[in-house]
């Protein structure tokens, strides 16, 4: 630390000079307004259509709120409405990409989007069409399945007719390859739905 020195010309803590001022007033009632002509507005900002109107100064809650039903409640709906008007036309949303699909929004173009993707991306490489797209090949496998299952059924069954525990014993099993094949399509959807969602988050990630 530097030593101090002692300053023989210093003349203590620096303090503005006093100047007495003779029309100095104290309002002890600021609340008090005098006539009021014009009231102005400082605005930090570049919105156009900025409109002040219906401003009220004064004590009585009461007259604020009076005025508020003569002029803001009256005015707010009509402007609602002039501004609905001025709206366009809703315009219809550009068609999503299958990435983008979900099977709620449209079960027709879903399948049908995913369909084309998946043939499409089989074309080039079948690992990265079941990769991208597994819930196509999970039910064109379920497809399989179920069709082998129908021939091996016919190619293994007698000459004789079937009996009624046959009939009821093959509904069953048919009953069931069913339900399994709707509990594969649906965690293949759902499974599909996770992969494509984080495929097009690593996409976004990338692209900013």
């Amino acid at each position: 630390m530097r030593p101090w020195v002692d300053n023989p010309v210093y003349k203590g803590v620096w303090a503005p000079r006093k100047i007495a001022n003779p029309d100095y007033f104290e309002d002890k009632t600021p609340s008090n307004f005098e006539p009021i002509g014009a009231i102005g507005f400082e605005l930090w900002t570049m919105n156009e259509d900025i409109l002040f109107d219906n401003i009220y100064i004064g004590h009585s809650v009461d007259d604020a709120k009076a005025l508020q039903k003569e002029t803001f409640d009256v005015k707010k709906p009509n402007e609602k409405k002039a501004e609905e008007a001025a709206k366009p036309a809703d315009q219809k949303p550009p068609p999503k990409s299958p990435f983008d699909l979900v099977f709620a929004d449209d079960p027709v173009l879903f399948i049908k989007e995913k369909t084309a993707l998946f043939v499409e991306l089989f074309k080039k490489n079948p690992v990265d069409a079941v990769k991208f797209v597994p819930e196509v090949a999970g039910a064109i496998g379920v497809g399989l399945l179920t069709l082998l299952i129908i021939i091996a059924g016919a190619l293994g069954g007698s000459s004789a007719a079937p009996s009624k525990a046959d009939v009821q014993a093959k509904a069953q099993q048919a009953k069931d390859a069913a339900q399994k094949a709707k509990s594969e399509v649906a965690s293949a959807v759902t499974s599909g739905a996770e992969k494509v969602q984080a495929e097009v988050n690593k996409r976004a990630g990338k692209s900013s």
